[in-house]
């Protein structure tokens, strides 16, 4: 069994989880927790280390980057922000920090089978100062896999990639509505509109500049699979 531990992106809501496209999938256990942060999961994850999984999937770091911009984004992501710290989901803001951090995770870790996923885009304008930051944040990530020789998986890479073929670039981010995020969770995960909601907003990879839709979740899955 494998054990995945992330955040909404691998939960999937708002948007679609890449353990929807996975191949045998009843291998694969989702383990994410909307809001997560490096330091929640660090804390978090001993408990399924416990138990009786030898293998890893790791993706966090995304709310590490976004919650303190979320929370100047208005009064209502302030206090949603605040409610995520209160309950441990506290994010890194200094990539020194951050990377100090996931070392830590790494060791927990020391003797089991962890593929490590990238952080991905934040907004698929790729020269923002957010996905500037996210650049900072992977290499710190890449570096500790290269140290510990654990299998990289270059999401960001793609998205990139993907988004480079694209002749327009959207500019739609996240609702500064808390409310909208909810409404998004609604159309994309529990209706399956996704794919419908992404072309509204032209959009490649992603359902709202964060949390993938369809195309984003199958590349995701495709990349996973193919890194042994």
């Amino acid at each position: 069994m494998i054990a995945c531990l992330g955040d909404s992106i691998t939960v999937g809501r708002p948007g679609e989880s890449y353990l929807k496209y996975i191949d045998s999938p009843r291998d694969y256990h989702n383990h994410g927790c909307s809001g997560e942060t490096l330091w929640g999961l660090s804390r978090r994850i001993d408990s399924f280390i416990s138990q009786s999984y030898d293998d890893f999937i790791i993706e966090i770091g995304v709310n590490d980057i976004l919650l303190p911009y979320l929370k100047d984004h208005s009064l209502a992501w302030n206090h949603k922000v605040q409610k995520l710290i209160l309950r441990g989901s506290i994010p890194l803001e200094e990539v020194h920090d951050f990377k100090r951090e996931y070392e830590k995770l790494i060791w927990k870790l020391e003797d089991k089978n962890v593929k490590i996923i990238s952080i991905p885009c934040i907004g698929e304008a790729l020269n923002s100062d957010l996905n500037q930051k996210v650049d900072e944040y992977n290499d710190s990530i890449q570096e500790l896999c290269e140290k510990y020789h654990l299998r990289y998986i270059d999401f960001n890479k793609w998205q990139k990639m993907a988004l480079g073929l694209s002749e327009f670039r959207s500019p739609y981010f996240i609702s500064t509505s808390i409310y909208g995020l909810m409404f998004d969770s609604v159309l994309t995960t529990r209706l399956g509109l996704s794919d419908f909601i992404s072309k509204i907003r032209r959009l490649v990879v992603t359902v709202d500049g964060v949390h993938l839709n369809k195309n984003g979740a199958q590349n995701l899955a495709r990349l996973i699979q193919k890194t042994e």
